[in-house]
């Protein structure tokens, strides 16, 4: 009996000890605490504090916060070229500037106090400027040459330039047939008529007629086919495009001499070219994809085709001229 009252009164008082002992376990540690933190006694220099890296504050999520200098740094801007900062005014007297120097090498002194070329006098694609076509479309030219081109009222053109992309998409002529040439070509009547209206006005007017060099008979093996057309808008031969033509071998190399009878390589196509791949320059986008474009040389080895180049960025042989391929444009200011 006396030992079940004092089991019940044990039991009673438990939950007073285990408060006791949490009292004193609490007091035992903010006295331990207070030996931690105690000051050092007057006169005693306090040892220096090990430094520590901070670490990051981090947002809601757990993510580290930018730096304020970081979050207000701006963000770099792309490069603009110089020739973006010109208007086509002012690059026709540049241009004419540029044609009066005595060579190409003079021309390309001028071209440098104009930053349109690198500082080496080098042309590496990044010589563009924006344009707006009429329809709204937005594309780029760019500088492929200077004091190139022959005009037709005499002198040379200074600037001569290229789309950066396809301006649509077009055959040469609507039957399979190269006879006349570019000359003849329902191309060449496009782009010197309907579509040369959808050029900007202050562009429109800086273009000079240059005389273009192209086999103005269709097949052929003669060197005499080979005549000049006055043009504002034209298409790249192909020697203007990838240098001296070594394509066909045999009796058939006359037919190399047709085609580099044509013209000379352009400065932008000659100083990016790399023997060891396809040069990148050459490709060519329509809407977003990249394309096939035409040349205007004919193929001097059959009567239905023209030159062409294919979307890996290379020269090549003929296509058919009703085919539809893109149309990239050269013009002389």
């Amino acid at each position: 009996m006396i030992r079940m009252e004092f089991a019940k009164r044990i039991e009673e008082a438990l939950p007073r000890l285990a408060c006791v002992t949490a009292a004193i376990a609490m007091a035992t540690l903010l006295a331990l605490a207070g030996c931690a933190t105690e000051e050092a006694p007057a006169g005693a220099e306090a040892p220096a504090p090990e430094a520590a890296e901070e670490a990051p504050e981090q947002d809601a999520a757990g993510t580290p916060a930018e730096s304020e200098q970081e979050a207000q740094a701006p963000e770099t801007e792309p490069a603009v070229s110089a020739l973006e900062s010109y208007s086509w005014d002012e690059l026709s007297r540049i241009s004419a500037e540029i044609a009066a120097a005595e060579d190409e090498d003079a021309a390309i002194e001028v071209a440098k106090q104009y930053e349109l070329c690198t500082p080496d006098g080098r042309l590496d694609g990044t010589q563009v400027k924006s344009v707006t076509l009429s329809d709204g479309t937005q594309t780029t030219v760019q500088i492929v040459g200077f004091a190139h081109d022959n005009k037709t009222e005499g002198g040379k053109a200074g600037i001569t330039f290229v789309f950066g992309d396809a301006i649509g998409k077009g055959s040469m002529n609507s039957s399979k047939t190269n006879a006349g040439g570019w000359e003849a070509s329902q191309m060449r009547a496009y782009l010197n008529g309907d579509w040369r209206a959808q050029l900007p006005e202050d562009l429109d007017a800086a273009i000079v007629p240059v005389d273009k060099l192209t086999n103005n008979v269709g097949e052929t093996q003669d060197v005499s086919a080979v005549t000049a057309t006055s043009d504002s808008l034209w298409l790249f031969s192909v020697a203007e495009l990838d240098g001296a033509i070594e394509w066909y071998r045999g009796d058939n190399g006359v037919y190399n001499e047709v085609l580099n009878a044509e013209g000379v390589e352009y400065k932008l196509f000659r100083d990016t070219a790399d023997p060891s791949r396809p040069n990148e320059v050459l490709e060519k986008n329509f809407q977003g994809s990249e394309i096939c474009w035409w040349a205007r040389s004919p193929r001097p080895a059959n009567p239905s085709g023209f030159q062409f180049v294919v979307s890996g960025a290379v020269p090549d042989d003929d296509w058919p001229a009703d085919t539809s391929y893109g149309v990239v444009p050269g013009f002389c200011i």
